[in-house]
């Protein structure tokens, strides 16, 4: 039996940080099928198979950079989870920011989690390979470093 990947779309505009979220996940013991977008309008094209991503699969994942050009990742957050056929899509933010703001904000607007981008290259790939594990266990996605934030319902 052959175990069907699941497909990530990750949303992010540093190089850098790309190369360490693929190192989480080629640590992980999820197969998966990885796809970059650099900016929040590539991200809703993608989504929304338009301009170039026809063919593309609808993520099971997407791990989501606040602060992408084009249009910010809340922007794209608010977008997306607005949209019935994305509602059981997660959404992972990875985010430079501890704010408590920020965090309160992608959460109203429907994130799934919230994640501190470490600035240790071995703790955020050890964070992306948590992530990654994760998924082969239905319904135990990551909520976050900071689940004890009171959410809106």
């Amino acid at each position: 039996m052959t175990e069907e990947p699941f497909d990530i779309l990750v949303i992010e505009d540093n190089p850098g940080d790309v190369r360490l979220i693929e190192n989480g996940f080629d640590e992980s013991d999820v197969s998966r099928s990885l796809t970059v977008v650099t900016d929040g309008a590539e991200a809703l094209d993608y989504l929304y198979r338009r301009n170039g991503f026809e063919s593309a699969a609808k993520p099971d994942l997407v791990l989501l950079d606040l602060n992408v050009p084009k249009l910010t990742g809340n922007a794209v957050l608010e977008r997306i989870t607005d949209d019935p056929d994305f509602r059981p899509t997660p959404i992972l933010v990875l985010s430079g920011s501890q704010s408590d703001d920020h965090v309160l904000e992608t959460y109203q607007l429907g994130a799934d989690g919230y994640f501190v981008k470490p600035v240790d290259p071995h703790e955020f790939i050890s964070l992306v390979k948590t992530i990654g594990d994760s998924l082969a266990s239905p319904g135990s996605l990551p909520s976050g470093e900071f689940a004890d934030i009171d959410r809106p319902s």
